[in-house]
């Protein structure tokens, strides 16, 4: 019985010669078994040959620090979206942050990783989905960070402004998008997305940034045309303070409304 790698070579050799239909015989009678298709196809990037020092370039963290989140996310051995994609944990890892850790297009990360652009954009955004469902709760706020840091950051900012009980800054961010089209179920989505400060089409997000450079808090998209205390207040952020008092009770956060 030939093994998969030899029949496959085997196919190859009757295809040139025009020879499928002795195949096909073969494979009837039992002689040989068709190659199955891999579980994971023949991919060129490989983590495990990348230097320290061009891992943290392409992702802000070392080959250990790549194989130690994909072991503390979770993630399977093999990564399957649900266009059937597939890659090992490390590689997705990988994927999701090279593309994040600075603004990168898919045709450039095509040559690095060896796969079509939309195959790279199936792959990264299962990756954002699964985080995203994964941490949801730590994403809108790290209570235990900031329970376990609070007199720090209380601290540091104390240091240099002599304010006592500020421990965070929060902040609003304008993300420009295309622009949609002027009506949809009777809607105006390009007065909605439209932020007449910036003067471009835009979604809001919000952000809390604690002094060691850390965002413990999330909060969006908003419609580009919303100011940012009515995101602020849209947030539910000092209700999450009052549901979690003996944290929170005593401390501020200080940011600019405009």
């Amino acid at each position: 019985m030939l093994t998969q790698d030899e029949a496959l070579e085997l196919y190859l050799v009757l295809w040139a010669m025009g020879m499928e239909d002795s195949w096909t015989e073969l494979v009837h009678c039992g002689l040989i078994t068709a190659p199955e298709r891999p579980l994971i196809p023949v991919v060129r990037f490989n983590l495990l040959s990348h230097g320290n020092a061009n891992a943290m370039a392409d992702s802000r963290f070392n080959v250990h620090g790549v194989r130690r989140l994909a072991a503390l996310f979770g993630l399977p051995e093999t990564v399957i979206t649900s266009s059937n994609d597939r890659c090992n944990s490390l590689e997705a890892i990988s994927i999701l942050l090279y593309r994040l850790s600075y603004p990168r297009r898919l045709h450039d990360m095509s040559i690095k990783f060896g796969r079509s652009t939309s195959s790279l954009c199936r792959i990264f955004l299962c990756m954002v989905d699964y985080v995203d469902d994964r941490y949801k709760d730590k994403q809108f706020f790290d209570t235990e960070l900031a329970e376990r840091c609070m007199a720090q950051y209380c601290a540091a900012i104390s240091a240099r402004t002599h304010v006592e009980g500020v421990f965070a800054f929060p902040d609003g961010t304008k993300i420009p998008i295309c622009r949609p089209k002027s009506m949809r179920d009777g809607i105006n989505l390009q007065r909605s997305v439209y932020s007449g400060h910036k003067r471009v089409h835009c979604l809001v997000f919000q952000g809390l940034t604690t002094p060691d450079g850390l965002c413990m808090h999330f909060y969006g998209p908003y419609e580009g045309r919303r100011h940012d205390t009515t995101v602020f207040a849209a947030s539910g952020l000092l209700w999450h303070f009052e549901r979690h008092s003996s944290v929170f009770d005593g401390r501020t956060i200080f940011g600019d409304p405009a």
